[in-house]
């Protein structure tokens, strides 16, 4: 394994910031950082409201919005960015986050991808404002062959389509790069030929399923086969899909077992100690309907007591079942992807999702991020993984908001539980210990440094 780099040394009472994004030491100012578990927010006592949004073209905007703005005229960019499919956080901060999402838009449509938003790229976001109205696509007001670079409600149509498959990719109109993915995953996971055009064969498939899902049917009954796989069409795949999004999947309800539903049947046997082929059997099955699958105790007051003297003990470097140490002090440090690994604890991450992450300038380097280190602290504390490999949603998934939250429950953050950013452990008294930020170790923060607050959740 390659060289670790020596972490940062903590402050003495640093804040706390976490595993999703979190950010920096209290006493570090200014910087917003790419957290691997979301947006790092500077540590400050209270959350500012996102500002109102402002019409780009309008007097109050500069000519050109570039990073480190915050106002209403980022919030209105946010939001266009995002009917583009960006997947942004909303808060009116031109950081990291949004200039990649700016320099991805300019590149897709023609323009400098300077990540600074000029009188071109304003009016270009503008005039994308109103979605074409969706045209069947076998309309003949739809061409033969519908190719990147096409902007009509045939393109919309399409996207919806799409979406149905699990797409996830945003409903503009506008043909694009990410659209162009859409429609060559969803062509080899239907045996066509994966070229990007959609032409007769490929919108009679889309057409052919889009017409009706069928009626969900209980996995446990006759009516479903014992060995539900990739390839079914029926009412049980629909029963399976629905209830694979209760664990956070966010798949396309269809009816259709294809790849996006194989990926989160896999993700879910991993996250309950199950097999992990794919494969809903009956031990998959029972898990999902709620039947002979022991789960693990509720919280008690030992369990909650070991979650906190876990994380306690890991800021502190002490070793751990898979974990000797590691560095001078013990102090595991932040690796975007870090904890994700078929095992818990600390691994190499990623350099997916977070071009500045520790894991694209240094590949062997081993850590945790967020949700890996909540991960961990669960699985020690109640001897088995209980919250599974999954990122933030998928753990939220899991478990169920407090109204009065206890040391050893998690604390999330993001804009909704559908759209995690980062993860804490709760350890009382206003603070969490959570892993970071890339350039910190596990340390505690004040929860107010975490950004905006989802609530707290009890496994």
């Amino acid at each position: 394994m390659a060289p670790q780099p020596a972490p940062l040394s903590p402050p003495s009472r640093p804040g706390r910031s976490g595993p999703v994004r979190w950010r920096a030491w209290l006493a570090v100012a200014s910087t917003a950082a790419v957290l691997g578990c979301g947006l790092l927010v500077t540590a400050v006592p209270a959350q500012a409201a996102t500002p109102a949004p402002i019409a780009l073209t309008s007097g109050q905007c500069p000519a050109d919005i570039a990073q480190g703005e915050i106002d209403g005229c980022v919030t209105e960019l946010q939001d266009l960015l995002n009917t583009h499919g960006a997947g942004i956080g909303v808060d009116g901060d031109f950081g990291p986050g949004t200039l990649t999402a700016v320099k991805n838009y300019q590149s897709a449509h023609g323009l400098s991808a300077d990540g600074i938003v000029g009188p071109l790229t304003k009016s270009s976001l503008d005039t994308t404002g109103a979605v074409p109205a969706a045209l069947a696509l076998t309309s003949a007001q739809c061409p033969a062959d519908i190719a990147e670079g096409e902007i009509d409600g045939c393109v919309t149509k399409l996207q919806d389509l799409l979406n149905t498959h699990g797409a996830g990719i945003g409903v503009d109109g506008d043909f694009g790069p990410g659209t162009l993915t859409a429609v060559k995953n969803y062509q080899s996971a239907h045996g066509l030929s994966a070229d990007g055009i959609v032409g007769p064969n490929t919108k009679a498939a889309l057409d052919a399923v889009s017409t009706s899902v069928p009626a969900p049917i209980a996995l446990t009954s006759g009516q479903c086969p014992a060995d539900i796989a990739q390839g079914e069409i029926d009412g049980c795949v629909t029963e399976l899909q629905d209830l694979l999004n209760t664990h956070g999947a966010g798949i396309g309800v269809d009816g259709d077992f294809g790849p996006a539903t194989f990926t989160a049947v896999e993700t879910y046997q991993g996250n309950h100690g199950l097999s992990v082929d794919g494969i809903v059997g009956p031990d998959t099955k029972a898990s999902l309907d709620g039947g002979t699958v022991t789960p693990p105790p509720p919280p008690s007051g030992s369990v909650l007591s070991k979650i906190v003297g876990y994380a306690q003990d890991i800021e502190n470097g002490d070793a751990e079942p898979g974990w000797d140490g590691g560095w001078p002090g013990g102090a595991i440090q932040y690796v975007w992807g870090g904890g994700h690994e078929s095992l818990p604890g600390p691994s190499t991450g990623t350099c997916v999702g977070d071009p500045q992450s520790l894991s694209c300038t240094d590949p062997g380097a081993i850590g945790l991020d967020c949700s890996g280190f909540a991960r961990w602290v669960y699985d020690l504390a109640y001897g088995q993984d209980v919250l599974g490999s999954g990122s933030t949603e998928n753990q939220i998934g899991e478990m169920t908001q407090v109204s009065s939250p206890v040391a050893g429950d998690l604390v999330f953050f993001g804009s909704s539980a559908s759209n995690t950013e980062h993860v804490g452990v709760y350890i009382g008294d206003g603070e969490m210990i959570n892993s970071y930020d890339t350039g910190t170790v596990v340390q505690t923060n004040a929860v107010s440094a975490g950004g905006n607050l989802i609530g707290y959740y009890q496994y």
